[in-house]
């Protein structure tokens, strides 16, 4: 895979994947985490075969894109997020989990994309109530245990420890038993997940909806993190230019589990920017 990078003023990171001739589109994907950075989104972009240029954004402190200071730089990921958008014309922005989050909490967007693609993410911060629920209904052995360690010193090392043993919450049961080795490899940032949890995570509220804008959102239907749901009983975001679709027997990363019916959804919105 080729490493042409791009750096923005604020410190973001678009990495360059692939081109395909014949549309001018320019694809930018935002993981979630925040702290997993772009390389959650691998398996995805393996999976699609999208009309233009696609692109992994990392935020300044996200994943591997590390700074003199992480939390700091990454305080600024309203900006940064805009200007990195801002670098690329006809850009349909593609976001996972949180990072759909940052981008519905950034209001200049709306004039800079072509396209919105959110993915198993939420329109405010009541996910973590709904989510609190599932944990208190499906414990994990074990992981209370962990998140006091992690809060007593949180690392890297932990936080990994964290994801991967919280995968029953990721993935359905089914999903469970497919490749998910892809969170073993992951270049974990605590300083930045630590950041979100403390100023953005329980205030989050969307600030835009998308007015004009093709838009997709999608979950898996047996998301317990984020599901559709939210979205669904949103009143504004019941509009004709925004498709609300969910993927069958899939959780918080659907196309792991069901890449055929994520193919499916991601042709029929590229034939609406067509």
């Amino acid at each position: 895979m080729s490493k042409n990078y791009l750096w923005t003023s604020l410190k973001a990171r678009l990495q360059l994947i692939r081109t395909t001739n014949g549309q001018h589109f320019n694809w930018l994907f935002l993981a979630g985490g925040p702290g997993l950075g772009s390389d959650s989104l691998n398996p995805l972009i393996q999976t699609l075969n999208l009309p233009g240029t696609i692109w992994k954004l990392d935020l300044p402190g996200d994943g591997s894109n590390l700074t003199d200071d992480d939390a700091q730089a990454f305080s600024s990921w309203s900006e940064a997020l805009a200007e990195a958008v801002g670098a690329l014309d006809n850009v349909i922005l593609v976001a996972h989990s949180t990072g759909g989050m940052y981008s519905l909490a950034t209001p200049a967007l709306e004039k800079l994309l072509t396209g919105l693609v959110l993915m198993d993410s939420a329109p405010n911060a009541s996910w973590q109530q709904h989510f609190m629920e599932v944990v208190k209904q499906h414990p994990i052995p074990g992981a209370e245990q962990l998140h006091q360690t992690y809060s007593e010193n949180p690392n890297n090392e932990i936080l990994k420890q964290l994801t991967i043993l919280s995968a029953p919450y990721l993935f359905t049961k089914e999903g469970l038993k497919k490749d998910i080795s892809f969170l073993e490899s992951l270049p974990y940032n605590f300083r930045t997940c630590e950041w979100s949890a403390q100023h953005f995570d329980s205030t989050y509220k969307a600030k835009w909806i998308p007015k004009n804008i093709p838009t997709l959102i999608f979950a898996g239907e047996e998301d317990a993190i984020t599901p559709l749901r939210l979205f669904i009983e949103s009143a504004d975001f019941q509009r004709p230019n925004i498709m609300l679709r969910k993927i069958k027997n899939a959780g918080h990363f659907p196309w792991i589990e069901n890449p055929e019916e994520i193919t499916t959804v991601f042709n029929e919105y590229v034939q609406i920017l067509l």
